[in-house]
């Protein structure tokens, strides 16, 4: 049974079996219901969207009608959202203001906003991504225990492997460099003749390879 309160136009009802009490506002065309046993207070508005309030945890709930996006929010005031569309999942950090998502296929991603610093993981591969605000471009590959990093400014490229030799490729020059971590010698290529160098830092002993 419903009663209106005729200075406001709200509309008010009990529901005797669950507890559960309602309110309606024409006005506006929200309406409420708030749940005694859980304490959650839901609502609607004229255009279709939900919304929830549970003051136990202190966590907000939003649905969006027209994108089917879905937004939370906790206490500490941590944000997040799920488009159920595109399967996309994010959340955002209020202490570090790093922002994460995920994608349908597992995608992991981050943005660091205080660093410009963004990251991805890709689910099939395992490889981690990251780029940071200079441009420079980072790359690695746990299943090969490759490691890649790009310069913006000088265009060299260096790269790493699980044995711990050090790569570069200059693209600017077309040299390129290696590192063998077991006898420290350091080797270049030249790209005009094709021959390839190696230099001994510790003697300073410098030889044609090739």
């Amino acid at each position: 049974m419903w009663a209106s309160d005729p200075s406001t136009g709200l509309a008010y009802a009990a529901d005797p079996t669950t507890g559960i009490n309602y309110a309606a506002d024409p006005t506006t065309g929200t309406t409420y219901a708030a749940d005694p046993t859980s304490g959650v207070v839901y609502a609607s508005d004229a255009a279709g969207g939900l919304y929830a309030a549970d003051p136990n945890t202190g966590a907000t709930f939003a649905a969006d009608p027209t994108t089917g996006v879905m937004y939370a929010s906790d206490p500490a005031g941590g944000l997040y959202a799920s488009d159920p569309t595109v399967g996309m999942t994010y959340a955002a950090d209020p202490t570090s203001g790093v922002v994460y998502a995920s994608d349908a296929a597992g995608g992991l991603y981050a943005a660091d906003p205080s660093s410009g610093t963004t990251y991805a993981a890709d689910p099939a591969t395992g490889a981690i991504y990251a780029a940071d605000a200079a441009g420079g471009v980072y790359a690695a590959d746990p299943t090969t225990g490759m490691t890649f990093a790009s310069d913006a400014t000088t265009g060299v490229v260096y790269a790493s492997d699980a044995s711990g030799a050090v790569y570069a490729a200059d693209a600017s020059t077309g040299t390129m460099y290696a590192a063998d971590p077991t006898t420290g010698y350091v080797y270049a290529s030249d790209p005009a003749s094709g021959a390839v160098y190696g230099a001994d830092p510790v003697s300073g002993a410098v030889w044609q390879v090739a």
